[in-house]
């Protein structure tokens, strides 16, 4: 192969691996809009209610097998506070929309 084909491929190639680049710095601008304007403003930790497993289980209507399983499989991401999980309202409603994504709900 002569020098000339070689850097004509080199040139092509390099040109593909920009217009990827670009691609993906598009979408990765796009993502970061999209996450700015889902952001919710929390309230002050004070003002937020800690729910127990047990109203978690009452809330979402399921029994505590059910919820030792979801906390197994990661749908559910309790904190473990003086041994019993606790939970603020938006991690539940994250949880939530993570069953419905996987077919759970």
């Amino acid at each position: 192969m002569n020098l000339s084909i070689f850097l004509h491929t080199l040139i092509d190639r390099i040109e593909k691996l920009i217009e990827i680049l670009g691609a993906i710095y598009r979408l990765l601008a796009t993502l970061i809009i999209i996450l700015k304007v889902k952001k919710v403003e929390q309230k002050p930790l004070r003002e937020r209610k800690l729910w127990t497993h047990a109203e978690v289980t009452a809330y979402l209507g399921i029994s505590v097998s059910t919820y030792k399983r979801r906390v197994q499989e990661g749908l559910l991401n309790p904190m473990t506070l003086t041994g019993d999980d606790r939970y603020f309202e938006e991690d539940l409603t994250e949880a939530l929309e993570r069953s419905r994504l996987k077919g759970k709900i």
